[in-house]
């Protein structure tokens, strides 16, 4: 039977993944819940996910950007992709999404998708279960994509020290300049009244399954929900990244990583940390 999704949540198109703040490979996060015709969501299936990028308009506007994805959801019916990391078309001639003049919109993505059933069956082929899902605006531009396009002019590149409290800004004609901040006059050189918890100890292991996400939780004495907290990694890890991070419940800090890769992806407790911020 073919799977209907046009239910289908698109969860968070837009916003720029950390292999984008970082170097190439570039990439846009793109989660979405898959749910069958029934409206149930659609567990632990493989999914098909076929994108485009279109420039001034999806009718008649340019297909700057192709390409496919194969992954799986998750117990949630949750799955993930990155726009920019998936197999291009013969189509799409640009290297990178990087390479799109994202300074020239607006700009359209569409999205086919197909979810396989969740018995296996030989006759089944993603080719002709697609279902359009619709298009939507990248309302704003992925700043870290555009910024390795971008070029500032007319910048004095010997500019002295500042006076204390204040931000070097510019302006649209490149005038660069020192000034105090416009926000209730806060001084922008003086933290008080706070303390750092390094937790300095490993974490948990986890397995991440090709192109998903997966939570692993970790036993934090001391932290209580509502405690800011940062995990951060302790290399360049190519094939996973941390994706968000919680408390959960006094004493556990869940961590959410992705595994941008084809393949299942292993890291260890020892690969991360995590600072709480008392």
């Amino acid at each position: 039977m073919k799977l209907l999704i046009r239910n289908l949540l698109l969860a968070c198109c837009l916003f720029v993944a950390g292999t984008a703040v970082a170097q190439p490979p570039a990439g846009i996060n793109f989660q979405a819940v898959a749910k069958d015709a029934m409206n149930n969501v659609a567990k632990n299936r493989p999914i098909y996910v076929k994108i485009a990028i279109f420039q001034k308009s999806v009718v008649n506007g340019i297909n700057v950007w192709e390409e496919a994805f194969e992954t799986t959801s998750n117990d949630d019916g949750l799955f993930l992709v990155v726009i920019g990391q998936g197999t291009k078309t013969s189509g799409t001639l640009l290297s990178g999404i990087d390479k799109i003049d994202w300074a020239n919109g607006p700009f359209f993505v569409s999205t086919k998708v197909a979810v396989a059933p969740s018995i296996p069956a030989p006759w089944w082929l993603p080719a002709d279960n697609y279902v359009d899902i619709g298009s939507v605006q990248m309302m704003s531009v992925p700043y870290a994509l555009f910024a390795g396009n971008a070029s500032v002019t007319n910048v004095n590149t010997s500019i002295p020290p500042g006076p204390n409290n204040t931000f070097l800004i510019t302006d649209s004609a490149g005038n660069v300049n020192w000034a105090k901040p416009a926000a209730a006059q806060q001084s922008v050189t003086t933290i008080t009244n706070f303390n750092l918890n390094f937790v300095v100890s490993t974490g948990t292991s986890i397995d991440i399954p090709a192109n998903t996400t997966a939570v692993a939780s970790v036993t934090v004495l001391g932290v209580r929900k509502g405690d800011p907290i940062l995990v951060t990694a302790q290399d360049d890890y190519t094939n996973w990244a941390v994706y968000s991070a919680w408390v959960s419940a006094d004493d556990t800090v869940m961590v959410r990583f992705a595994n941008y890769t084809e393949d299942p992806v292993s890291v260890n407790g020892s690969q991360y940390k995590i600072v709480v911020i008392k």
